[in-house]
């Protein structure tokens, strides 16, 4: 018996996926098409993710996945009470959003974990299969700069390339929810204060906030 999802079976699914390559590959893409194929398409690409799917097969078949934009929407997808994650987060001025950057980049020294684990710097390896921002430059202080150019890797594969360290830290994010991923035990504590303090995204069973999270979140008030 052939499976149906929510109206959708292989064959839509099939026809959805066209119409999104064919709009990958245009230099202005119909936004309002491709948000409508990839809401139609939303609930089978949550299955084929949770039947053990790759990452790099999703890209390859859903390549909006490539983008931040298309990164950040299907978070919204998943969790809708978040909203626009780009507009409702980063409508800062220019020193607030150098402040944004720093903190973004150092919250694991902070937390006293591994960077190692979350941002790298150059044409290295990460040597992890959890997402990490890739710097290009060799340079941390190009990390500082509004259009630093960096990429999202995972599980091996370039997930993503975009500017600014700031938007790289929350599409890495993305990325856990996207690809259904569990938290790196060398990050969680910084996840989970993403998760919970910059994107307000609760999900059933969470537990309540480690007490280093909690600490960090009250010195911010």
């Amino acid at each position: 018996m052939t499976p149906c999802i929510l109206g959708e079976d292989p064959s839509s699914i099939e026809a959805h996926v066209k119409v999104l390559h064919s709009q990958y590959q245009k230099m202005q893409p119909d936004t309002a098409i491709v948000r409508d194929r990839m809401q139609q398409t939303v609930a089978w690409r949550q299955k084929e993710i949770a039947d053990g799917v790759t990452v790099e097969d999703t890209v390859k078949k859903y390549p909006f996945l490539r983008t931040p934009t298309g990164l950040g929407d299907e978070l919204e997808r998943i969790h809708p009470a978040i909203g626009n994650v780009w507009q409702r987060r980063f409508q800062l001025d220019r020193t607030e959003e150098m402040d944004l950057r720093a903190a973004l980049m150092f919250l694991p020294f902070i937390f006293r974990e591994n960077i190692d684990c979350f941002i790298t710097v150059g044409e290295c390896d990460p040597g992890t299969p959890y997402p990490t921002i890739q710097l290009t430059d060799k340079d941390w202080k190009m990390a500082f700069t509004r259009r630093a150019p960096n990429i999202v890797n995972v599980d091996g594969v370039e997930v993503c390339r975009g500017l600014g360290i700031d938007k790289g830290v929350i599409v890495a994010f993305c990325t856990y929810f996207v690809f259904n991923l569990q938290y790196s035990k060398h990050l969680k504590n910084t996840l989970m204060f993403l998760q919970r303090y910059i994107l307000k995204i609760v999900v059933d069973g969470d537990q309540p906030l480690p007490l280093t999270v909690m600490r960090q979140i009250n010195l911010l008030y």
